[in-house]
């Protein structure tokens, strides 16, 4: 039976539900196969403890429940997933989320699940990442976003960089749409929607993930609140992502051999 949403339903922790997610598998297993999907270092990925799993983000964030079924499938771990706020106001897609263990990215319930022990996949780069310009494609957007640095710090919990290859060729966005939204809108939280793939659905696109290995922070937990320490441990972990970015995109055309971590 889904469970439909109920205020507050968002801030829950004990939602998720694994029957919800094994009748998934099918479907993502289609989905794994349209998009020729690959992970590549599952095995940096934490057997147990806590960590938090960071992804760039795509206009269509469909590499986010790929990885959590290859996740799961290896290890038998379920990841949990911080999501926009918008998310839940959005019918059926929120039921999804919340089954799928999804809850609202505040860094109180983000601490919370991380002091459970579980593994945390966090897109710090949020919807201006996501709705950027193709010309941007890869850029990674968090040198403004410290969040997910000092929530690692201060939880004690190791950050693991996933990057995705593909996911931004899904889309072409001529604008950033989030700037747009800004000069027109007034606002930043609405992206005007000027984009297309195969018109209005996504490209079909081989979707490949790199992951790297787990990145301590190295630092005590009261270092979370030095913005120095909390600047360093971010600009290490982008630093990774783009290695990775770069790694992916090289070898997906040729033109690489795997270099050596960061």
């Amino acid at each position: 039976m889904v469970k439909l949403y109920r205020r507050g339903d968002q801030d829950r922790l004990d939602l998720q539900d694994p029957r919800a997610i094994e009748r998934w598998m099918p479907w993502l297993a289609l989905l794994r196969r349209w998009h020729h999907y690959e992970v590549h270092g599952l095995e940096n990925i934490p057997r147990k403890g806590a960590a938090l799993l960071t992804l760039n983000h795509g206009p269509v964030p469909v590499d986010a429940p790929l990885l959590g079924a290859a996740v799961y499938r290896e290890t038998g771990r379920l990841p949990r997933a911080l999501t926009d706020h918008l998310v839940f106001s959005m019918p059926v897609v929120r039921e999804l989320f919340m089954a799928l263990g999804a809850v609202d990215g505040r860094h109180d319930l983000a601490g919370s699940l991380l002091a459970q022990g579980n593994l945390v996949m966090v897109m710090p780069g949020g919807a201006p990442e996501a709705f950027k310009s193709t010309a941007r494609a890869y850029d990674i957007y968090w040198r403004e976003r410290t969040g997910f640095a000092r929530l690692a710090i201060r939880q004690q919990v190791p950050v693991v960089p996933a990057a995705c290859i593909g996911i931004d060729e899904m889309y072409t966005v001529p604008f950033d749409m989030f700037e747009l939204g800004r000069r027109f809108l007034g606002v930043r939280s609405i992206p005007l929607p000027i984009a297309w793939g195969v018109g209005p659905l996504p490209r079909r696109v081989k979707l490949d993930h790199y992951i790297g290995e787990p990145i301590h922070p190295g630092v005590p937990a009261e270092a979370a609140d030095d913005e120095a320490a909390v600047l360093e441990f971010r600009d290490r972990v982008v630093a990774s992502m783009e290695t990775l970015i770069t790694h992916g995109l090289a070898l997906r055309d040729g033109r690489s051999t795997p270099p050596d971590a960061p």
